[in-house]
């Protein structure tokens, strides 16, 4: 194969490689979202065009001095956008989003694109072939390219985001010294590619760091681990009144307070009522939830599709999930859907402990279709435990289109919905045929010196609040936008067709 073929082939692996680590980094700075993914793939298409300006002839004489301009932008590109977020975080500058966001842009995306069009420029003026020729064959073996970089990510991504970045530098090297006929180039860039390997860990955290304490505030704080896997950013922090917090993609999922109090609504008020109960819990977190039922349950089993976050927060949140006390406890590293729906076996408490619909998959598991499944899978007198992410009756609530306790309603026939001002949440507990009344929950609360400060409503009561309010499905969801970050909802919901 000529070498600009080659050369295309790699800028193909390097073009998908660039959007995965583009929208890893601003999944951290911005608040994580399926908008936010959005905004940084359309922001990265846009700044592909670019390259595409820079591949005339005009500019092939400083066009070596241009690449190597991006790619010392994109060597510091993790800490870059870390510290500018955080300032701009600090000083609450006006336009974060879209300076950010073409700040980033720019110096990842047209480095992966000027070689389509110069190369089948210059293929046209040496080889005299026709343009419709020559751009279906150069364009054919950059998607070649572009198909083994998705590879990569579903293989070596799943391994180590860090070799990832390492073999993203190689290529480049290669692709350099390949278009401008530099060996230097490669023999430069290649021991570089594998220094960076070692130098990525420290200087993302020295950023992350800096980030953390420009956005939350802190006056102190110390990354105590930190991983990527090909679903999730993982940082776990102390912070300076020494609490442990657990971060996925710069969202916080657990805090000794709030979120311990959670686990224990979710899961513990419900397997309390329900004692010598075989418990499903979808999700892990800091797997406190499974220490919260596992105090009454027969057996409890937990089901998470990221075995990276079970990893780190097995061992340092163990203050929190008390482990070596659970007993028969088995965990199962699966597509929540997938293990339900291939699965025939019963339970009699499903706890659904996931992170929120900001995301259209993890919206999927908040739909009337989820819950049906859920459903098939309880026992006669079995319970579904959710979170709703708001009192019942809050102004949040009463303005927001969707409603959890909407689409629980279309599902179950009986459940009870808790207003927590512990955990600061609302929760529902739902069955075909609920095995504990308003009573007991009430009594099991009064017991904790918590019944003082909770509500506990009946279907009656909640009905009249959820009448106007759209079930989550498969068709609809709209849920993924209620959940979006404030900043975007406006500009989400511009888009948004009515019928």
């Amino acid at each position: 194969m000529p070498r600009s073929l080659w050369i295309l082939f790699c800028a193909g692996v390097n073009l998908i490689l660039a959007q995965y680590w583009t929208m890893k980094e601003f999944l951290l700075v911005f608040e994580s979202s399926e908008v936010t993914i959005l905004l940084v793939l359309v922001a990265f298409l846009a700044c592909c065009s670019i390259g595409y300006a820079l591949s005339p002839r005009i500019f092939r004489p400083s066009l070596l001095w241009i690449c190597l301009g991006l790619v010392a932008g994109q060597v510091f590109f993790p800490w870059l956008i870390k510290e500018l977020a955080a300032l701009w975080y600090q000083r609450s500058l006006p336009h974060m989003t879209l300076s950010l966001l073409a700040f980033g842009t720019l110096l990842m995306a047209p480095l992966s694109t000027v070689f389509l069009p110069y190369l089948i420029g210059v293929r046209e003026e040496t080889t005299g072939s026709g343009q419709d020729e020559t751009l279906a064959r150069c364009y054919a073996v950059e998607l070649g390219g572009a198909i083994l970089g998705i590879m990569l990510i579903l293989t070596v991504g799943r391994v180590s985001f860090t070799a990832l970045l390492v073999l993203y530098f190689l290529n480049l090297s290669v692709m350099l010294a390949f278009l401008f006929d530099r060996r230097d180039l490669f023999y430069a860039g290649a021991p570089a590619a594998l220094l960076y390997g070692f130098l990525y860990g420290p200087m993302d955290r020295a950023a992350a760091v800096d980030f953390y304490k420009g956005r939350d505030g802190y006056s102190q704080v110390e990354i105590l681990a930190s991983t990527q896997s090909i679903y999730n950013r993982i940082d776990v922090l102390l912070e300076a009144q020494k609490e442990k917090l657990l971060l996925l993609n710069g969202r916080v999922y657990f805090d000794p307070i709030e979120l311990e109090a959670f686990n224990r609504y979710l899961a513990g008020v419900p397997a309390s009522l329900m004692p010598g109960s075989r418990v499903l819990i979808v999700g892990t977190g800091s797997l406190s939830s499974v220490f919260h039922a596992s105090r009454t349950a027969r057996s409890v089993e937990s089901v998470e599709i990221d075995e990276q976050v079970v990893g780190l927060t097995r061992n340092l949140f163990r203050e929190f999930n008390h482990l070596e006390q659970v007993k028969d406890w088995t965990l199962h590293i699966d597509d929540a859907k997938h293990f339900l729906g291939s699965s025939q076996e019963q339970y009699d408490l499903i706890v659904i402990d996931l992170v929120p619909p900001v995301y259209v998959q993890t919206a999927l598991l908040y739909t009337r279709e989820f819950y049906e499944l859920v459903k098939q899978r309880l026992t006669p007198r079995g319970v579904l435990a959710i979170y709703t992410g708001r009192w019942l009756g809050s102004p949040e609530m009463l303005e927001s289109r969707d409603s959890p306790e909407k689409t629980i309603d279309a599902v179950f026939p009986d459940y009870l919905v808790l207003n927590s001002q512990a955990a600061e949440n609302g929760f529902v507990y739902a069955s075909k045929d609920l095995p504990f009344s308003k009573h007991d929950v009430v009594t099991l609360l009064d017991s904790w010196g918590a019944s003082g400060e909770d509500q506990v409503f009946e279907p009656a009561q909640v009905r009249p609040l959820i009448q106007d309010k759209v079930v989550t499905s498969m068709d609809n969801l709209e849920i993924v936008l209620e959940w979006a970050p404030s900043n975007y909802r406006a500009f989400a919901s511009a888009f948004r067709i009515t019928p």
